[in-house]
């Protein structure tokens, strides 16, 4: 009898027990075309944003800042190969990163380009990486579409690579922000997994990576009220979670207490109200007028206003990820208001609205059942064909999504390539297409083309390597020339760099002395120069700063040391001496030249005295 009972439970384990799935029955699954769909997905934006970084020769984009980080990766990894620990930063003594004072807000940043200097050269290395982390950075938003069953993933594909050029070009930079989206990302996933412990370890990631990691802690807070709405209890571990990783990452951290203070440094001067900063800052930290947002970011604020349309309640609840994103991508939107430095962060998030309030409007009350269950019981289903109606539907639906695909192909198009009408004599002669002439749209593959070169100051600064002693400080006259110098130049320290806030807040005074010297206002610069400054050089763009330089050759204050067709490296001598000859005054005029200027001007106003003289006895 137990022979015969344990036979039945063999049989009834077999049977109960699901087929094994071959390949080729997986490949006909939904499952496989999506993963299909995603790989491709990471294909088209490791190309794309390759593409973009070699479109310049130089680290991309607009800025130069991209170099102060790899220069200081550099620093950091040599510093590691000779068995120290962090390296002293001793280039700009002068403002709040002074050597006692310095902290690197971007340390895990700078730990993770390392691996990249193995293989490469630096700027080569600092471009890898930027097209390593950006790709990942773009991937994760479209991999959580994917992860959650938004359908149309190609369609959100390109969606998403057409969401706004100036997310793509911030994404270009050798910077941080790609790794605060990942983090992001990441946070995000684990809120809606309710995987909450894990945001502890990658809060303290987070602070090391970046300033803006309080952005992690507010997305725990938009989750826990959503919890609290839904089903009305306080959830208390996300916002305890972030909390402690963000107190033990600053807490926990090699420049600790520095970091503190340079934190609040950001804080105090960049979370103002309209335009009102105290110094003149990055062209980044000002907010999009109207019309830059809308023609900067019209496929980003559609799929905002989409995600407002379709979200709604269901029963009394909220939808819980469609929510989270409605929230964090408004807190997103009014910070791009203020600032163009959210253009790193409100489009791709605008997407994922979109795409979860879509799927949530679209989602039956009911709960579908799995692909391979559907599979089993499909000969026993209803196979009469659809009515006249669903088949009419279906095709509408196919045919809205291909317009939509084509209309973002052609945004795509538009937004990279670029189009320009306005010197197209055929269109402007055209009446009904003469409004085409008003088209002019710089692409974005052009737009990076025209970045500065990569070798700007090379030859400037290996003079100053090899003709100014080491130690020296050099007064550059532009703050933001201070990433090349430091990346071609670490011999030497440097008055001001990366942010004119460092200086600012140090020494309010002295940066108004330095203002007054670059724009000219100051005649004699020289003193002030050496003992304020404590500096015996000055280097300026060759063709910025003219009265400055004009005013310090002509006082006798400077020779010019250095100069070519990009920089120039002035001297400051210790004591006033005669100024070059082609800096001293013209001498007065003698008697024949004041008659031959006077010959020349009474030409000049008789419009007449070109023409062959008239004889008057022949005319009469």
């Amino acid at each position: 009898m137990e022979e015969l009972n344990n036979e039945i439970v063999a049989d009834a384990e077999i049977g109960t027990a699901p087929a094994k799935q071959t390949w080729r029955q997986w490949l006909e699954t939904d499952a496989a075309v999506r993963t299909v769909y995603a790989f491709f997905g990471f294909l088209v934006i490791i190309l794309l944003m390759a593409r973009l970084q070699t479109s310049t020769d130089a680290i991309c984009c607009g800025d130069w800042d991209g170099y102060y980080h790899i220069g200081w990766s550099q620093e950091l990894w040599n510093s590691f190969k000779a068995g120290h620990w962090l390296p002293e930063f001793k280039w700009l003594p002068l403002t709040v990163l002074a050597p006692d004072q310095y902290a690197d807000h971007h340390f895990l940043f700078h730990l993770l380009q390392i691996p990249f200097l193995w293989f490469f050269e630096p700027v080569t290395a600092a471009k890898v990486a930027a097209v390593f982390f950006s790709s990942v950075a773009i991937f994760s938003v479209f991999w959580m579409m994917y992860r959650y069953g938004v359908d149309y993933l190609l369609i959100w594909l390109l969606a998403l690579l057409t969401c706004a050029n100036p997310f793509f070009y911030r994404m270009s930079m050798a910077k941080a922000p790609p790794l605060t989206i990942i983090i992001s990302v990441i946070g995000i996933w684990l809120l809606f997994e309710r995987k909450y412990v894990w945001l502890m370890p990658l809060m303290f990631a987070f602070v090391w990576t970046y300033s803006l990691f309080p952005l992690l802690f507010i997305a725990a807070l938009i989750w826990t009220l959503i919890i609290a709405w839904n089903e009305r209890r306080f959830e208390w571990r996300p916002l305890v979670y972030t909390g402690g990783g963000m107190i033990l990452g600053n807490l926990i951290n090699p420049y600790f207490p520095q970091n503190l203070g340079l934190f609040w440094e950001h804080f105090v001067t960049k979370i103002k109200i309209g335009t009102d900063f105290a110094v003149p800052v990055g062209g980044e930290w000002y907010p999009y007028s109207g019309q830059e947002l809308l023609t900067h970011f019209p496929v980003a604020l559609v799929a905002m206003l989409v995600g407002y349309i379709l979200f709604a309640p269901k029963k009394g609840k909220l939808p819980e990820k469609a929510t989270f994103f409605l929230v964090f991508v408004t807190i997103l939107l009014m910070s791009q208001f203020r600032s163009k430095r959210f253009a790193e962060y409100f489009p791709p998030f605008a997407i994922l609205f979109a795409a979860f309030s879509w799927k949530e409007f679209l989602t039956p009350p009911v709960t579908e059942l799995p692909d391979d269950f559907m599979r089993d019981i499909e000969p026993f289903l209803d196979a009469d064909k659809p009515s006249k109606a669903q088949e009419l539907v279906r095709t509408l639906r196919l045919a809205a999504v291909w317009a939509l695909g084509l209309i973002l192909a052609g945004v795509m198009f538009y937004n990279f390539i670029g189009l320009d009408f306005s010197t197209n004599e055929r269109i402007q002669k055209t009446p009904w297409l003469s409004w085409l002439a008003g088209i002019k749209q710089i692409g974005l593959l052009s737009d990076i083309r025209g970045n500065e070169a990569n070798d700007k100051y090379s030859r400037a600064m290996a003079w100053a390597n090899q003709n100014i002693p080491e130690g020296e400080r050099i007064f550059n006259c532009n703050w933001d020339d201070f990433p090349k110098m430091f990346f071609f130049d670490r011999k030497h320290s440097y008055v001001y760099g990366l942010d004119p806030n460092y200086l600012y807040s140090k020494n309010p005074e002295l940066y108004r002395k330095l203002t007054d010297i670059t724009s000219g206002k100051l005649e004699d610069a020289g003193p002030v120069i050496i003992n304020d400054f404590g500096s015996h050089w000055v280097m300026t763009d060759a063709r910025e700063n003219e009265d400055m330089v004009a005013k310090l050759l002509e006082n006798g204050w400077a020779e010019m040391a250095y100069e070519d067709d990009e920089a120039r490296i002035l001297r400051i001598r210790d004591q006033k001496g005669q100024a070059p000859p082609d800096a001293v005054s013209d001498a007065p005029e003698t008697p024949e030249e004041t008659k031959e200027l006077d010959e020349m001007e009474k030409n000049d106003n008789n419009p007449n005295s070109n023409l062959p003289a008239i004889d008057e006895d022949e005319e009469q």
